[in-house]
């Protein structure tokens, strides 16, 4: 007997989906999982067992190195050492989501460091500017920078823009200049 074509094709498309790993659509498992589980137990006891190996658990696997803690200032701090950067990887995990709570937190979206130097190109007449935290940011659209703003520039404030870029204000000046972190 003569399987048709269209079945043959059929049956084939089966074998393989089914040869497929299942996708799960849960979000992968957090740290603290088990802890926040433990706490749905009703009978005290099945509770404290619960609580106790959940907390064995993670301090082994915070000795081991496995997971680390972090709270919102080193959040904070990091995302505002890596301004400019893009980071997605990091951004993906401090920024998850839970649908009963919303974000984890606000986005940084400008950050204000006290200016090492700034330095002029003489071709180019585009500046490079160096943090005092060490953060060195290139100017890359064609505005001038007054020679009063290069002397007395003791502050940058830096803005995330459109698409992507940043805009950099020295000293709280009304002008800004475009630019792209180096360093």
């Amino acid at each position: 007997m003569r399987v048709p074509r269209k079945a043959l094709i059929f049956g084939m498309t089966l074998a393989a989906a089914a040869a497929l790993p299942a996708v799960s659509q849960t979000p992968p498992a957090r740290p603290t999982d088990p802890i926040y589980k433990c706490a749905e137990k009703t009978v005290d006891a099945e509770r404290l067992a619960c609580f106790d190996k959940a907390v064995a658990d993670l301090q082994i696997a915070e000795s081991a190195g496995k997971i680390r803690t972090v709270d919102m200032a080193a959040v904070e701090k990091i995302e505002r050492d890596s301004f400019g950067f893009s980071l997605p990887s990091i951004n993906e995990i401090f920024r998850r989501e839970d649908s009963a709570k919303g974000p984890a937190t606000a986005e940084v979206e400008e950050v204000v460091f006290g200016i090492s130097s700034i330095v002029v190109n003489r071709v180019t007449r585009k500046a490079t500017i160096t943090l005092e935290n060490g953060q060195v940011w290139e100017q890359i659209d064609s505005e001038e920078l007054s020679r009063s703003k290069i002397r007395k520039g003791k502050q940058a404030k830096i803005r995330k823009a459109a698409m992507g870029s940043f805009m950099m204000t020295i000293d709280g000046s009304n002008g800004a200049i475009r630019v792209r972190r180096v360093n």
